[in-house]
Order: structure tokens, then C-alpha cells, then sequence
């Protein structure tokens, strides 16, 4: 019974969503940035929606069936809380999220099985990177360019480690012609590659965040994902792999959290 809800959870895109809004409020912080509380609502309510179209409005257009009123439910609440968050927004702001909701869309086209930008050779990972980052990093615009550029470029390697150990469970489930980097450098390089990139975080860490305590906490976070990446096994349950990666970013912000206002 705790499997099947824990699938369920992790089925309903909650997890991922609360991951989502985690990982662009610790840049924020990190920053000084304090991000509003409707700003967070579209974060979160739109990052909810765009997992569940991947998870179950794609695959019932492409089945032709209808979506479960369970389903339909999440949809909708996902709907009114980004909704909620964007309606007193900038039409910046609302331009950006129409721009992630495009990407999202093109990700997986609802005209067949294998129709959207996910299934072009290795360019998976690069949009999901490319999505989150953006949401991210779009509310830090104040930074002088090369500070943001750090920032940004940081944000998005961190979502390329991230996923590296999703990618290294799904290796024997990924259709060959994905070309997902584990498919194409095998699983050692990619680990290998991962920890190089993961020093590369810590260092950028030190350089772009406002507060030691926050960046001892960052590294802290990556050597927690390096242990992930060194003991990932294609023959874990998936459910398992999913909640403990996606759970780094919201352990991330609640110790943030502590060491601003503790320490």
C-alpha cells in the first residue's frame, strides 16, 4: 500500500512541481532576492500543469480516451493556481511563461506516439534544463550581465546533473534512437562527467551566491546529488530514483531557509 501511494504521488506530477518551485525560490535567495507570493503560484501552478500534459493529456490524445476525473482534478487546480499567480503579472512576465509553455508543448506533441522535441537524438535533457533555468533565473534581470551569466549557466547545469540519474534508471527503457547521454557515453563517463560538472556548480556556488552559509549549503546539496549519481542502479524502482532527486531542491531552500535565519 505506501508503494502504491507513493507511485501515485509521484504519478501525479506533485513532487516535480513542489522540486520546480523550490529550485527557483534557493535562486532567488541566494540572490536577495524575495519572490512574490503570486509570482510563486504561477511557478508553481503552470510547472504542475506542463508535467501532467506530458503525463496525461499527451498520452490520452494520443489513445483517444478520456483523462480520469481524478486526473481532470489536478489539471484543473494546477490551472487555477498558475492562473492565480500570473494574472497580476508583467506581460514580460507573461511572455516568458507563454515562451517555457510553448517549449513545453513541442516537448511532446499529442499527434502520436513519438512526436516532439523530446525524441530528437539527446536534445531531452537540454530543454528541460533549458525550461527550468529560465524560470529560474528570468525574475533576476537586475544582476549585471556577467553575474547573471554565471547564475544562469549555473541553474542549468545543475538541472543537467539532476536528470543524469533519471536518464541512468531509464537506460534499458529508453528506446535506442533517444540517444540520451548515458545511451551515447555509456554509464561511466556520464558519472564521470557529472562529478566534473558538479565541481564546476561548486565553484560558480562560491562565486554568485551573497552568503557563505547559503553556498555551504549549495555544496552540500551537490555532494548529496553526487552520492545519488554514484549509487543509481537501472534496476532501482523508478519511483524511488524520481522522489529522492526531486526532493534535493526542496531540502535545498528549507536549509537555506535555516541558515539565513538561524545562522
Amino acid at each position: 500500500m505506501k508503494y502504491i501511494n507513493l507511485s501515485s504521488y509521484i504519478k501525479s506530477s506533485l513532487h516535480v512541481a513542489l522540486s520546480l518551485w523550490a529550485f527557483c525560490c534557493v535562486f532567488a535567495m541566494q540572490q536577495g532576492f524575495d519572490l512574490t507570493i503570486s509570482l510563486q503560484c504561477a511557478i508553481f501552478g503552470f510547472g504542475w500543469f506542463g508535467y501532467q500534459y506530458f503525463h496525461f493529456i499527451v498520452p490520452a490524445l494520443v489513445e483517444k480516451r478520456w483523462i480520469k476525473l481524478p486526473q481532470a482534478i489536478t489539471l484543473l487546480s494546477a490551472l487555477v493556481i498558475g492562473f492565480y499567480g500570473l494574472v497580476t503579472q508583467t506581460t514580460t512576465v507573461w511572455l516568458i511563461f507563454v515562451f517555457v509553455g510553448m517549449i513545453t508543448i513541442l516537448y511532446a506533441l499529442p499527434f502520436g506516439a513519438h512526436y516532439g522535441l523530446r525524441y530528437i537524438p539527446t536534445l531531452k535533457i537540454f530543454i528541460v534544463a533549458l525550461c527550468w533555468s529560465t524560470l529560474a533565473t528570468f525574475g533576476l534581470y537586475n544582476l549585471i550581465t556577467f553575474h547573471f551569466a554565471l547564475v544562469a549557466t549555473k541553474a542549468i547545469i545543475w538541472i543537467l546533473v539532476m536528470i543524469v540519474p533519471l536518464e541512468i534508471h531509464d537506460l534499458v527503457r529508453d528506446a535506442p534512437t533517444l540517444k540520451t547521454l548515458p545511451q551515447v557515453l555509456g554509464i561511466r563517463a556520464v558519472k564521470l562527467l557529472s562529478y566534473a560538472l558538479i565541481l564546476t556548480v561548486a565553484v560558480l556556488a562560491l562565486i554568485t551566491s551573497n552568503s557563505i552559509m547559503l553556498a555551504g549549503v549549495e555544496i552540500a546539496m551537490l555532494v548529496m546529488l553526487a552520492i545519488l549519481i554514484f549509487k543509481v542502479k537501472t534496476d532501482r524502482q523508478k519511483y524511488i530514483t524520481s522522489l529522492l532527486v526531486e526532493a534535493i531542491p526542496v531540502l535545498w531552500l528549507g536549509l537555506s531557509f535555516m541558515a539565513l535565519t538561524y545562522f
